[in-house]
């Protein structure tokens, strides 16, 4: 008997959605390994996930390139040295100028899923900047996304143990914020920021002077995005019942929604398929056979299969 692999693909990727989980579940991770520094899977400007889905860049006009990654007491890395690197930024601001706004962004989704937690180890040169910000945003799509400050990381710099030293365990646990629950949009940034006392760039090592351009060097191991929930179809359709579909399934049909709106159309990996304006309807022909979810711009959502 001829098994159909497209249908049985629909079912699994449906049942991933049918029961409601508490353990936690990995939505995208970076290592940011490869056999050498010059041969990391996506390169020092946008390296590729090793988990999950989703995808990194550089932001402000920093650069990127890869060094020796975390070894240190208490990483979550398990690499073996050879082939352990980190992501090595550089380009940071002059003192006094750009202030939050150079560092490094990812972007994943969290379809199905809620309590988000963002996490990430980070290793900062002598010259590097002490504090570091991280801000995420429920839309990144938008014209102008609004990015919200959710937690900075500083210290007072000493002479010595504070500077090319590797800080691991830093999260930023945002799974109170319903806004990054079951959406395909969401983002993180981190970037470098006026230490809050002095209101300018400090260097992490008392003895050292702030540097910036190719000087001061952050060096990221192990961004990690989890949930602590994965959500039943009833619960996040039950949030969303002011839009529908249908048919739906669809066999590559135009598909009727229930309001005529702005909407964004993500796969299950969170990759934008399809946008369009004011708009009730969709014609899905060209959509390859699978699962995915339509959201429009006052935040609604619901899933589509299309087989």
């Amino acid at each position: 008997m001829k098994t159909n692999y497209s249908v049985l693909k629909i079912v699994a990727i449906a049942l991933l959605f049918t029961c409601n989980s508490w353990a936690q579940a990995t939505l995208a991770q970076w290592n940011f390994n490869g056999a050498d520094a010059t041969s990391v899977p996506g390169g020092g400007s946008a390296p590729l996930v090793i988990v999950g889905a989703g995808t990194a860049a550089l932001i402000g006009g920093t650069t990127g390139a890869f060094a020796a990654g975390n070894a240190s007491a208490g990483t979550t890395e398990t690499e073996p040295t050879a082939t352990n690197f980190g992501w090595q930024t550089a380009g940071y601001a002059p003192a006094g100028t750009d202030n939050k706004l150079r560092g490094i962004q990812f972007n994943v989704s969290s379809v199905g899923q809620a309590g988000i937690v963002f996490k990430f180890e980070q290793r900062l040169s002598n010259s590097a900047s002490n504090t570091y910000v991280v801000f995420y945003t429920a839309d990144r799509t938008a014209p102008t996304p609004v990015w919200v400050e959710a937690q900075t990381f500083t210290f007072t710099p000493a002479a010595t143990g504070t500077g090319d030293t590797w800080y691991n365990g830093r999260t930023v646990d945002v799974s109170s914020v319903t806004a990054l629950d079951n959406n395909p949009n969401i983002a993180f940034k981190i970037v470098s920021a006026f230490d809050p006392v002095a209101g300018d760039y400090v260097a992490a090592r008392s003895t050292n002077v702030y540097s910036a351009g190719t000087g001061g060097t952050v060096r990221y191991d192990m961004v990690t995005v989890t949930s602590n929930v994965t959500l039943s179809v009833s619960q996040f359709e039950a949030n969303d019942n002011s839009l529908k579909a249908y048919p739906n399934p669809s066999n590559k049909e135009v598909v009727t929604l229930s309001q005529t709106t702005d909407i964004t159309i993500s796969d299950v990996t969170g990759k934008v398929v399809l946008t369009a304006k004011n708009t009730s309807s969709i014609d899905t022909k060209s959509f390859k056979t699978g699962v995915y979810f339509i959201k429009t711009a006052s935040g609604a959502t619901t899933k589509l299969l299309v087989n």
